[in-house]
């Protein structure tokens, strides 16, 4: 069942779009935004969640156009998870959490805690008495308190260390609320993601299962993103072409930096079929074939 849905939509900021012409539904099993900083990942959230007005295209919430959607109802149906740093340094815990309850159900703030693995009695505490582990749980806790059908996850674990994000994630895991993660870390969104859509220079350039994806990158920005992660106990990543160069100006952004340049490039590539999923890149053939050879 799809909550959101996002048709055709361009983003910006004054007159300047940062995100193109973007389609996609946020489905069950978990959706993933994969990209680098300033692919267009938080900008596309923030329009899920009603914040940015898209300059063309629709947000659709179930059948209904965001634009006159019942606002009370999404709010509650759709909540955003901020990193940890969110939270009012001058409230207690249990006064944040409580913030989002009607005033009759505020003794849920316990239940609550108890649900993301939080002792109750943490409620007294203000968050600078907490690590960064509980605070990130008490955001959890705090966008479920109104039952929402979908969370929207921006860099849930970035400022973690590793065994608290396995506990958040294991958390995450476990909801039945569905979810909408935007991260650049890969493993965070094979664990969590069914689906996952990779955007470069604010479009999308590949979608499809998460783990074929992942396996077999049809795009040769995707299999960047994929190569560049660290293997235990072998050589770091070498970085490879220009990978600070801005996106091209026309035809495939990507051209500049991919390895797979052709004078074809020089003209945009749209969304096709490659293998069960959607990739923008006219050699995408020889990208998932090259990189299931290095597999």
């Amino acid at each position: 069942m799809t909550v959101l849905r996002a048709e055709r939509v361009t983003l910006g900021y004054g007159r300047r779009p940062v995100v193109h012409d973007v389609s996609l539904d946020i489905t069950e099993g978990g959706v993933g935004l994969i990209g680098e900083s300033g692919s267009g990942k938080t900008t596309l959230a923030r329009a899920f969640l009603g914040l940015l007005t898209p300059m063309s295209g629709n947000i659709w919430y179930g059948d209904q156009s965001l634009k006159k959607a019942d606002m009370r109802k999404f709010r509650k149906d759709v909540q955003p998870v901020f990193q940890a740093e969110a939270l009012d340094p001058r409230m207690r815990i249990g006064s944040s959490i409580a913030e989002a309850l009607p005033r009759a159900a505020r003794s849920r703030v316990g239940e609550l805690l108890e649900q993301v693995g939080l002792d109750p009695e943490l409620a007294t505490r203000r968050p600078h008495q907490l690590s960064g582990g509980q605070r990130q749980r008490v955001v959890i806790a705090r966008a479920l308190a109104v039952g929402p059908r979908l969370l929207i996850l921006d860099e849930p674990t970035s400022a973690l260390d590793v065994t608290v994000q396995a506990r958040i994630l294991d958390l995450l895991a476990g909801l039945d609320t569905e979810r909408l993660l935007i991260t650049h870390n890969l493993a965070v969104v094979k664990r969590l993601c069914r689906t996952s859509h990779v955007l470069f220079a604010g479009r999308v350039v590949e979608s499809g299962p998460t783990g074929a994806l992942l396996a077999s990158p049809a795009h040769p920005y995707t299999r960047a993103l994929r190569d560049a992660v660290p293997k235990l106990g072998g050589e770091p990543p070498e970085a490879k072409g220009a990978t600070e160069a801005v996106p091209a100006g026309t035809g495939c952004a990507y051209r500049l930096r991919c390895p797979l340049a052709a004078p074809e490039c020089e003209r945009r590539p749209e969304l096709r079929d490659v293998g069960g999923r959607q990739v923008a890149c006219h050699r995408a053939e020889e990208a998932a074939e090259a990189a299931e050879t290095v597999t």
